[in-house]
């Protein structure tokens, strides 16, 4: 058996005896199960590549410390991908068909009046308009905290009402 057949067998045992352990760790801290285990396999591909120099030393505090740095890695990407869909940097998908547009327009439009004239303005702004917090306030003369107080309130009672239209089945009322 080769040096490298032999490393290799070396981290694939290694993987076997510690995947589950690992994929735990990171799903303590909250990433989901398929980042988990993507994340778990790229450590040890990351392990056999320095195997050379990691296979007589404290190898699996290296592949933990690795692990680390990726769902910490994952998180910041995450939060980054949430600061957008708070802030409305939305991704569209570009395969909607013509109907569906004009049934998501419909409910928007109704959901909008049910919002307070201050909501209404402040969405509006916000995510038609596409402008700043600070923008949105001076334009309503108001304070950037009022402006997310109405955001965030309109935000809940739009989501309120999208849920009342999906029943548990995920069909549309």
């Amino acid at each position: 058996m080769s040096e490298r057949e032999q490393y290799d067998n070396e981290v694939v045992d290694l993987f076997c005896e510690h995947r589950g352990v690992m994929e735990g760790f990171l799903i303590r801290r909250g990433v989901p199960r398929q980042v988990a285990e993507e994340i778990v396999n790229d450590v040890f591909a990351a392990l056999r590549l320095r195997w050379d120099r990691l296979r007589h030393e404290n190898c699996m505090a290296y592949a933990y410390r690795i692990a680390t740095n990726e769902c910490n890695k994952w998180w910041r990407q995450e939060g980054q991908h949430e600061e957008r869909r708070l802030h409305g940097d939305f991704d569209v998908p570009d395969d909607r068909d013509e109907y569906q547009e004009i049934v998501n327009r419909i409910y928007l439009g109704q959901a909008l009046q049910e919002l307070s004239p201050r909501e209404r303005e402040t969405v509006l702004r916000r995510f038609i308009n596409q402008r700043s917090v600070k923008e949105t306030a001076d334009d309503m003369g108001v304070s950037e905290g009022a402006v997310k107080g109405y955001t965030r309130d309109a935000l809940r009672k739009l989501q309120e009402k999208a849920d009342g239209q999906i029943t548990s089945s995920g069909e549309e009322q």
